[in-house]
């Protein structure tokens, strides 16, 4: 299940569908069984997740990834290094905490090198450049990139995401450093930054047009327009506009919509004032609208005072000095609220960090403890093997049945919205059976809990030999089971139901204890996804009931 789910997020994720591709990620860190796969799901997430614009979930995988990859041993252990503490740099400038990110950008590149893996260390150069742009260092945050896109045209081939991203950066920092020197009216370095700007826009829209990925062809076309914004190219930046706008419309890219909007009424102000226009009208009115929007919609606080000065000084040129006021002491409140929404978002982060730190320190001193009680047991190598094994099956114990080794209901929670999703979007049905075992009270009674534990343990052991494609097999209650199936037809479902409700019947329950006899009855629910999963678990339940109110040791199927 690991690699399969691995290998769809990675396809998701190049077609942009991240959010999707995250869920197949945390399918495929359920299903980890080693130290090395329970990394490499971390890693992917920490990849993913900012681009959905959830930094504090991004923080807690990549520190995570940072931990798990401590206990690789061997000599590619630099190797996820590098790929953990590249993630954790850039969710840290993300926080707009530039020394720690610098950091973990530092030990990134440090680790790469030592490994010799040019893709690594191309990717710990480029978030290391984001590192620098958080901290306002645009000249160390370009070289930086500059390095990165070196490696990743002469040493690492086929990697298209890096290449776009290396020139994407490149242009989104000189566009950045731009609108800066506008801002403090400095023409000349502002015309240096756009020259520096146009040959990384330009190829990266060029280049994108080959991938398949709308999220990459989005921000390509956003840097485009942006230089464009610049160099007086109206009516061709209007046409990228709209077009990367109904891109990312389609696509559900939100903050991208908006950011097209503001670009296109920028564009038509620039497009007004070089037309000497009295009113500039609908443009300022979409500007300060824009402007004006609330959270959860509201615009990043640097676009927000782009459009701000952008409002101010065109009521300033067309004398509305009412309009120019209002805009000058916006632009001063924003000031103070980005340097608030700095704060706010960098103490979440410490907050984040320290709790985090805090379980780390947890579990340190209860691995020295566990140390000490191995020199006084003489079993260190045996308990080392333990820990080890531990850390690494600690995502699966939490979803795990402890009596029978099957998933328990707190998986089964987890992963049946996933499957179910999965199969509305495949276009396939889905059966979900709830199997429960028949008299279970009697068993305990007549015979005793402990044979009621072995009776379900080898239930268990039945239904697991016989369910090899089976999506899902989950221990939900004392004596009750569920068992789901994707892409399998209704009467498959119940086929397959039957056979498991005879090969219970017919095992040999009197080997366990003489005058033992096990039955189970079945609820089947089969056909078309529902809405909701809870639409699915009642049809079954109540397919359930049916077949115990006809007498029990059968399969009942019902559509949901």
């Amino acid at each position: 299940m690991f690699q399969r789910e691995v290998a769809r997020a990675l396809h998701l994720s190049r077609r942009g569908a991240y959010r999707d591709a995250t869920d197949a990620l945390e399918l495929a860190l359920v299903a980890a069984d080693t130290v090395r796969d329970r990394a490499r799901a971390l890693i992917l997430i920490a990849h993913n997740l900012p681009r959905q614009g959830d930094l504090q979930a991004a923080l807690r995988r990549a520190s995570e990834a940072v931990a798990v990859v401590r206990l690789i041993d061997g000599p590619e252990q630099d190797v996820w290094s590098a790929q953990a503490l590249t993630e954790l740099c850039y969710v840290y400038a993300q926080f707009q905490m530039g020394r720690d990110a610098l950091r973990a950008g530092g030990q990134a590149l440090a680790a790469a090198r030592r490994a010799r893996d040019p893709s690594c260390e191309a990717w710990a150069l480029n978030r290391l450049a984001v590192a620098f742009a958080a901290i306002d260092q645009v000249e160390q945050a370009c070289q930086h990139t500059q390095q990165a896109l070196e490696i990743a045209q002469q040493q690492v081939a086929g990697e298209r995401e890096l290449m776009l991203s290396c020139l994407n950066n490149l242009a989104h920092f000189w566009l950045q450093a731009h609108a800066e020197a506008l801002r403090d009216e400095d023409r000349p370095a502002a015309a240096e930054a756009l020259a520096q700007a146009e040959p990384y826009a330009v190829r990266a829209a060029t280049l994108v047009r080959e991938e398949g990925n709308p999220f990459l062809v989005v921000v390509s076309l956003s840097n485009l327009v942006e230089l464009q914004l610049g160099t007086g190219a109206i009516d061709a930046a209007l046409a990228i506009a709209d077009e990367y706008e109904r891109l990312a419309q389609r696509h559900g890219y939100a903050g991208m919509v908006l950011q097209a909007r503001a670009q296109r009424a920028l564009l038509q102000l620039r497009r007004d004032d070089a037309a000497g226009a009295k009113d500039a009208l609908p443009a300022l009115a979409t500007l300060e609208d824009l402007v004006a929007l609330q959270a959860p919609h509201a615009l990043p606080v640097r676009l927000r005072r782009q459009l701000t000065l952008a409002i101010y000084r065109a009521c300033k040129l067309r004398g509305d000095a009412a309009r120019a006021l209002a805009a000058h002491e916006q632009l001063s409140a924003l000031e103070r609220q980005a340097a608030r929404s700095a704060m706010a978002l960098q103490t979440e982060a410490m907050l984040i960090r320290q709790e985090f730190e805090q379980a780390q320190a947890r579990a340190e001193h209860a691995l020295r403890d566990a140390r000490r009680e191995r020199e006084r047991a003489e079993l260190a190598e045996q308990e080392q093997q333990r820990l080890r094994e531990e850390a690494a099956e600690f995502g699966r114990m939490a979803h795990e049945d402890a009596l029978t080794g099957l998933n328990n209901r707190r998986h089964a929670e987890f992963a049946l919205p996933l499957l179910l999703e999965r199969a509305r979007q495949e276009g396939r049905p889905i059966a979900l059976g709830l199997l429960d075992i028949d008299h279970f009270k009697q068993v305990n009674d007549a015979f005793g809990h402990g044979i009621g534990d072995q009776a379900l343990q080898t239930v268990a052991q039945v239904l697991r030999g016989q369910l090899r494609s089976a999506d899902l097999l989950a221990r939900v209650g004392g004596e009750e089971f569920m068992l789901v199936f994707v892409g399998v037809a209704p009467a498959r479902a119940q086929d397959i139901c039957e056979r498991l409700r005879g090969a219970i019947a017919n095992h040999g329950w009197g080997e366990l204890v003489r005058g033992l006899r096990v039955t189970v009855s079945i609820g089947l629910a089969a056909g078309e996804p529902p809405d909701k999963p809870a639409l699915l678990v009642e049809t079954a339940d109540q397919a359930l009931y049916a077949a115990k109110h006809a007498g029990r040791n059968q399969v009942q199927l019902m559509q949901p």
